[in-house]
């Protein structure tokens, strides 16, 4: 087999053109890698923005299926719905509409009665006068004042307690031991004054009559005498009368808050009422 001259020289000439081709890429290879690069970090971003969007179509099929959860549970709540308003007896949403404006009413009356109270000036300084709030609660709301309270010590009767009675205590104190002393006869007499049948259902029939007992000892032909002891103080507050308590007690019975009575053993701190 016989190669002319003709085929020689254009083997010879694709050679070149390689060889020129090769020569080009040679020459410019920093260029070409700059252009992968760029190209790689394309792709990359591409990469990553594929990524979000496929966690957010995860993310919203979750909130689809939540959708879909939610439309069930308000069309089965629609159904309950319509199901109360054909079925709910007309009587008793007369009812109910008969109560919210009774409560309305009460509201009105009480915020009517409180700004209409008196205001009083008092050594310079403008204090509201007390009003019958209480009276007007008790009236309203039909609340009973089964026994009476303790009145708080003023800041003036406790700078004329002897320093040797008061020792450190504080005003503050004192008067927070009042209300815990109220707290004790409140809840006492409210369990008195319902009765011996609400005490045998409660399971507490002996405790009524021990107290019951109590006051026979006190009885007294002219008034009511309202009191408390320390086994009652132990029984609500869960502690003892200690020896700050006691000397807490001393104070209250210098500013006539209370009179000790006893009887054998058994002491009674009787509430002084203001004549």
């Amino acid at each position: 087999m016989t190669t002319s001259l003709e085929d020689i020289l254009e083997k010879q000439c694709e050679k070149l053109e390689d060889l020129k081709t090769a020569t080009i890429f040679i020459k410019s290879k920093n260029a070409i890698k700059e252009e992968f690069l760029k190209m790689r970090i394309v792709l990359s971003q591409m990469c990553n923005g594929i990524e979000q969007i496929r966690k957010k179509l995860v993310d919203m099929r979750k909130q689809n299926n939540q959708c879909r959860e939610l439309l069930s549970f308000i069309e089965t709540l629609d159904k309950r719905i319509i199901h109360m308003e054909k079925n709910i007896p007309h009587e008793l949403i007369r009812d109910y509409n008969k109560i919210e404006n009774s409560l309305s009413m009460k509201t009105i009356c009480k915020k009517e009665f409180i700004q209409k109270s008196p205001i009083i000036i008092r050594n310079k300084n403008v204090e509201k006068e007390k009003t019958p709030i209480k009276d007007c609660k008790k009236i309203l709301f039909n609340e009973l004042e089964v026994c009476p309270m303790i009145s708080l010590i003023s800041e003036d009767e406790f700078n004329k307690v002897p320093k040797y009675i008061i020792g450190r205590q504080s005003l503050e104190t004192v008067n927070d031991f009042i209300n815990t002393i109220n707290h004790i006869l409140k809840t006492k007499y409210t369990f008195l004054s319902l009765g011996k049948a609400h005490a045998r259902k409660q399971g507490d029939l002996n405790l009524y009559l021990h107290y019951k007992k109590q006051e026979l000892d006190l009885c007294n032909d002219s008034e009511y005498i309202y009191f408390f002891t320390g086994e009652d103080y132990e029984k609500q507050m869960k502690s003892k009368l200690n020896k700050i308590k006691l000397n807490l007690i001393t104070v209250l019975r210098h500013c006539k808050r209370l009179r000790e009575h006893r009887i054998k053993n058994d002491l009674r701190y009787v509430i002084l009422t203001k004549k």
